[in-house]
């Protein structure tokens, strides 16, 4: 009978452990990186703290599916990598794709359409292919890669790197550079709002992607969780929704 009884108590101390570690999990904040060189539609800060645009509402939502409050960090691109990595102070970053962003990192599933576009002004003839403009400066964003352009120009690929992509389009629109990198959700965004004057030809495409949410491997959240927020994000149209909110 004293036998028995401490089993029923280790098993009830080994069925309590993952709930216990669970709620323990659920009190910790979703640490989410932003990448310091985006801006909107994705992100906008004010006194160093989130406050609007597409990653941070994304986050929040996948927060509360998940139950937990999110906590952000604005980082240096190049520090994005190494803080995943550790684990220590973020769980996840979102709206990147595993060729800009190597590392043993899990990948959520796919969930956001953008794309590359190479932009060119008019006072310069247009580009029929990206060939054409090897050897030639091309505005691009510090820290961001462009692997097709890489495999496309070769080491006659040359970059004009600024801060982010509004600065890369105003050294476009002054002349300081003819053509131009940047995503077409951010690129849209600006233009309807005024941001830039451009006389542009119609921009070349230089990839298509679809973006994901990059986690750390010592999350707590498990990568069938996240996928598990967005599947049912995408599934009641709320993901759809807030796509549309910052097209």
């Amino acid at each position: 009978m004293t036998h028995a009884r401490h089993l029923n108590r280790r098993q009830l101390l080994l069925a309590a452990w993952p709930a216990g570690a669970a709620a323990q999990a659920q009190e910790q904040p979703l640490q989410v990186l932003i990448d310091g060189s985006i801006e909107m539609p994705q992100a906008q800060f004010k006194n160093g703290e989130a406050v609007d645009g597409f990653q941070v509402r994304l986050a929040q939502e996948i927060g509360r599916r998940l139950g937990r409050r999110v906590r952000f960090r604005l980082v240096p691109r190049r520090r994005v990598p190494q803080m995943l990595a550790d684990g220590n102070e973020a769980d996840m970053i979102c709206n990147y794709l595993p060729s800009w962003l190597p590392g043993p990192l899990q990948w959520s599933r796919p969930y956001f359409d953008d794309a590359d576009l190479l932009l060119t002004a008019t006072r310069r003839p247009p580009l029929a292919r990206l060939q054409e403009a090897a050897g030639q400066p091309i505005g691009t964003v510090s820290g961001f890669v462009y692997p097709e352009m890489d495999a496309a120009l070769g080491a006659r690929f040359v970059r004009d790197d600024a801060p982010n992509a509004l600065a890369t389009l105003r050294k476009l629109a002054l002349g300081r550079v003819d053509h131009a990198i940047v995503g077409r959700v951010v690129f849209d965004y600006l233009m309807r709002r005024g941001e830039v004057a451009l006389s542009l030809h119609p921009p070349l495409v230089i990839s298509r992607v679809k973006t994901a949410c990059a986690l750390s491997p010592h999350s707590s959240v498990k990568l069938a969780q996240l996928d598990a927020a967005l599947a049912a994000m995408q599934a009641d149209g709320s993901l759809a929704r807030l796509v549309d909110r910052y097209r």
